[in-house]
This record gives C-alpha cells, structure tokens and sequence, in this order.
C-alpha cells in the first residue's frame, strides 16, 4: 500500500482499528459469529487473511456467518475487511522513522497564542481511550491489583519501560509484593520459575511489539497465573492470552505515539485501587512517609 493511501486512512483506523471493533462488538455478534470473533483474536491478526472458506473452517461455522460477521464490524464485505486488516497490519509496525514521516505534512509550529489548542489532541485521545475501555477488563484488572495474596509483576518493553516503573512505582505506594520483571536473563529466568496462581503479570505492549513480552506472557498463563496487558489501539499479540486488556488509543501527531492516555489510565488505576483497599492503602502510605523522614529522603 501507497503512503498516501495508508495516510488518508490514519486518522479513522487509529481510533477504530479491526481489533478494536471486534473486541467492542462481540457482545452484539450471534453464537456463531462469536465463533469467528474468537479465531480471529486468538491468532490475530493471521487467521483474517484467510480465504472466507478458511476462516469458516477454522472457527468451524460457514463462509456465509463469516461474510455477515464482517457486515457486523461495519465493512462492505470481506474484501474490504481484509483491506483494513493490511492497513492495520502495516501501522502496527511503524517505526518511529515512518512515523515522522508520515505525520510531516500536517506538522507546523505552534505560536504563542495558539497553546491552548495543544491540549485539543490529547483530551480527545483521553475520551477515546475511557470510552474504548470496558467494565469487565477494568474490574478485572483492580481485582487482580487489589487481592492482598498477590503478587504483582511488572514489565515493558523498549518503549514502555517507564510506563511499566510508574505503574510499579504507584502500586508500591499502596501495597506490598509489587516489583518490576527482573530485565537480567538469568534473574528472569529464577522470577519466572516459581510463577504461580497467586501471581499476576501486568505486561505494557506497544506497536512493534516485543517477543519477549510475547514469552513472559505465555510462559505465565501457562503457570495459571493472571495476566493483564496494557496496549494500544492495534491490540499486542499477547492479548488474546490476557484477563484483561486495557487500550490507549493515541492519534499519530509524530515520531512517537504520545503516552498521555496510558499515564491517565495508571492514574485511573490508583485512584481507583486506593478506594478499593481503603485502609490497609493509607496506613501504608503512612509507612512510607514515616520511613522516608526517618532516612532524610524527603
């Protein structure tokens, strides 16, 4: 696909990508389309660059409940479909180089009496990521958060490293047994081994998403123990395997997409966990403070 087409069609798929209409519309979707819904997300995006009579065979249902599940996310047919799957496909993997590139034309410098038009972009980000975000995927994301027998682990990736430590370091706030994922290969290997049901991995998963997150994931589902990924719009590979997936949705304004979305959702996350745990939260606030005056670290 040309960059001119792919460009022409940023805007509209950066907020309303295939995966994120599949997710949002599988409550309206038939028994059987439910089928086709669950193939797609559990080898996503592969399994929608199949033929219709492919796809049908794999989730077991015909080719026509297929056609009419793409009707239902809102396409003109599976051709279409399959048209934004490639250029979803293409976007996930952007670099920070094509982005600029990308983004270039519409760029230009701000003036001193136009910085309150700033704030437009990333307050509109704000109500697509709340909006997008579901009641179960957050309940069951402050549940797993909130249980005192757990323990939490935390990791990112080359882009979402600090997004990762300012989660961890907002939850310490609040509860104990909350660290980061160990990055040394060798103390990865000895955290992961006693990996159990108590645990939960919280995993930050960007576009040009990460293998080893990929590995972690699975490697702790198959521990039996919860998983919650934190992604964007396009949807990490890891989240067909997750509890719960909680989605930033950030418009393209350059090289990088802007982390303003997910700093407000671990924001949403604390205040929400500092209800929920009530007391047990403030008392250890209270620790905190009182050892941080103790070690002149205020």
């Amino acid at each position: 696909m040309n960059s001119d087409s792919l460009r022409a069609s940023t805007t509209h798929d950066a907020e309303d990508s295939v995966a994120s209409r599949i997710r949002e519309r599988m409550g309206e979707c038939t028994p059987a389309e439910r089928k086709v819904a669950r193939t797609l997300l559990a080898t996503y995006p592969g399994a929608g660059f199949e033929t219709v009579a492919g796809l049908a065979e794999i989730a077991g249902v015909s080719g026509a409940t297929v056609v009419r599940f793409t009707s239902r996310l809102g396409y003109r047919g599976f051709p279409d479909f399959q048209k934004a799957l490639r250029i979803e496909l293409e976007m996930r993997g952007a670099s920070p180089a094509s982005l600029y590139e990308r983004t270039s034309s519409n760029r230009r410098a701000t003036r001193g009496d136009q910085l309150a038009e700033l704030a437009t972009p990333p307050s509109e980000d704000l109500k697509s990521t709340f909006a997008g975000l579901t009641e179960h995927d957050f309940n069951t994301t402050l549940d797993a958060l909130a249980a005192p027998k757990n323990r939490i682990w935390i990791v990112g990736g080359r882009y979402s490293g600090f997004l990762a430590q300012y989660l961890a370091a907002s939850l310490q706030q609040l509860r104990t047994e909350v660290r980061m994922v160990p990055e040394m290969a060798s103390l990865r290997a000895a955290t992961m081994a006693d990996f159990g049901s108590k645990d939960v991995l919280v995993a930050f998963d960007f576009r040009r998403y990460e293998a080893s997150t990929r590995e972690l994931v699975q490697l702790a589902t198959s521990r039996r123990a919860s998983v919650i990924v934190i992604t964007d719009q396009w949807l990490s590979p890891c989240a067909p395997e997750a509890d719960a997936v909680l989605t930033s949705v950030a418009s393209e304004r350059g090289p990088f997409d802007s982390v303003v979305p997910v700093m407000a959702m671990i924001e949403a996350l604390f205040e929400a966990l500092l209800v929920r745990i009530g007391e047990p939260a403030r008392e250890r606030i209270a620790r905190i403070e009182a050892t941080a005056q103790q070690l002149s670290v205020l």
